[in-house]
């Protein structure tokens, strides 16, 4: 018997908490130990080089992760798409080996240690790879065990940073070293689960695969999306180089620390994403879209709200948590911050909006809404950063301002499929993200200041908190709900 849909998001809200939680830690010291300049060109080579695995991966991730949820008895999925990840990988170093023997690295990577391109490219495959294992066990409703395992190796691995960094010599190769070892530590571990239940065997490596019969049909769902994808990395690989070179590497670690920071809104969104995607897959599959609607219209409203509220309060707060994260280092990395706070809003809007066109094999519409928005981004980019000159905050504000979009576009499809109003999804999102500025505002203007800059943090966060419990009690569209949702006799009759 498979885990309730409330006990798989329970366990994995948790673990993402306890992640969080440790990410915060890491923001806190990482950036500090290795300094602006290792640290900017830490976040150039993870984001080059997770767009350009992105590109490699062509859509098929989320095919594999879509296909295996509808039907988990199809184990060749998992041997063919090893042998996909086997070839992505031989591919990508056989290009890097390329353009290194044709001295090319330095204008892709300007000012990069070649040994840090390398270590790089392993990094960002084995982050890539774990996904692919994380969807493995999700599909087969193993979520409980796997976030278990995943709170016990957060919480390990964060004492083996601390080692990394107290016992070494700390720069950023032994960075790329601890992380190696926390991530094998923990593909091998999920081996031994998918061994124990069945669902890693001998006999799905030892049996043959109609190969032809399966490339055909992973080429049918992702060959929309090869456009999008080309389109998407090209631009996506010039907005990180074309900061690199107007900003520097201390621009791109100022997008890529308030990136981090702002990504802690998303943890408790995140969690649900993959579940809901399962469930949207399921009653696809037997043809149930009045379920899937119901799921739509659920979930989507509760946790954008739920991002807005962490990220509206993140933004005012944004000198505060810098202070607090990494003193005055990073200080000047305020006004990025305030802006991206607003980016996970949409990202939550656009992974559980987007899940619908791919459970529903609609990944032609995928392609021209993002190609449509990229196309945008790159104006958008080459005004703020090339002509404008605004660096890091010019990024930050390309980013928030194409999320909009490209999410908002995404609704109005994905309303008209299941027969929902585009409208009310709209003001949804416009008078929650009203209100909880508002909330914000009032508890910035009362709120007394502190020397104690996480005493400050502290307890404005316990004032806003307070504020939106009300507001939500009294208004309870804030988070999507009905009176009835918020009604305390009925709670105390629940419980």
């Amino acid at each position: 018997m498979e885990d309730s849909l409330k006990k798989r998001y329970a366990i994995k809200l948790l673990a993402n908490i306890v992640n969080g939680i440790i990410n915060m830690v890491m923001v806190a010291i990482v950036p500090r130990a290795l300094g602006p300049l290792a640290y900017g060109q830490f976040i150039y080579l993870q984001q080059f080089f997770t767009q350009l695995i992105g590109f490699l991966d062509a859509g098929t991730s989320t095919a594999f992760f879509t296909k295996l949820s509808k039907n988990i008895f199809r184990r060749e999925l998992i041997k063919f798409y090893f042998y996909y990840a086997g070839t992505l990988l031989v591919f990508l170093l056989s290009c890097i080996f390329f353009l290194d023997n044709l001295e090319l690295l330095s204008y892709i990577f300007p000012g990069i240690s070649k040994k840090y391109i390398y270590l790089a490219v392993g990094f960002s495959f084995l982050i890539w790879f774990t996904t692919i294992f994380v969807y493995i066990s999700d599909s087969h409703a193993l979520t409980v065990s796997v976030e278990s395992f995943k709170i016990i190796h957060k919480i390990l691995s964060l004492f083996l940073l601390f080692v990394f960094i107290n016992y070494l010599s700390f720069d950023l190769s032994n960075y790329y070293y601890y992380y190696y070892i926390s991530l094998i530590i923990f593909i091998l571990f999920i081996i031994y689960l998918f061994v124990r239940k069945n669902i890693l065997t001998y006999s799905i490596f030892s049996s043959s695969i109609n190969l032809k019969s399966l490339i055909k049909e992973f080429y049918t769902f992702s060959s929309p999306l090869f456009v999008f994808n080309v389109v998407a990395t090209v631009f996506g690989l010039f907005d990180i180089w074309l900061l690199q070179k107007i900003g520097g590497s201390k621009e791109v670690g100022f997008y890529g620390l308030a990136y981090s920071i702002a990504a802690m809104c998303f943890l408790f969104t995140s969690s649900m994403t993959p579940i809901v995607t399962r469930e949207f897959a399921k009653s696809y599959e037997k043809h149930d879209l009045k379920e899937m609607k119901k799921l739509f219209s659920k979930y989507i409203p509760m946790l954008y709200s739920v991002a807005a509220y962490f990220g509206v309060f993140i933004s005012f707060e944004s000198e505060n948590l810098l202070m607090i994260f990494t003193g005055e280092t990073f200080q000047e990395a305020y006004p990025v911050l305030i802006i991206m706070a607003f980016y996970p809003m949409h990202q939550t809007y656009g992974q559980l909006s987007g899940s619908v066109f791919y459970v529903t094999d609609q990944t032609k519409l995928v392609r021209n809404i993002g190609i449509f928005s990229t196309l945008i981004g790159f104006f958008i980019t080459v005004v703020l950063i090339y002509y404008l000159k605004l660096n890091a905050v010019g990024l930050a504000w390309k980013m928030v301002v194409i999320q909009v979009i490209s999410v908002n576009i995404q609704l109005y499809f994905n309303s008209k499929y299941l027969n929902l109003k585009f409208s009310k999804f709209v003001y949804h999102q416009i008078f929650s993200l009203f209100v909880f500025v508002l909330l914000a505002y009032l508890t910035n203007t009362v709120m007394l200041k502190f020397e104690n800059k996480l005493m400050e943090f502290l307890l404005s966060g316990v004032l806003y908190t307070f504020l939106v419990i009300v507001t939500t009690l009294t208004v309870p569209i804030l988070f999507g709900l009905s009176k009835n949702n918020v009604n305390l006799k009925n709670m105390f009759k629940k419980s």
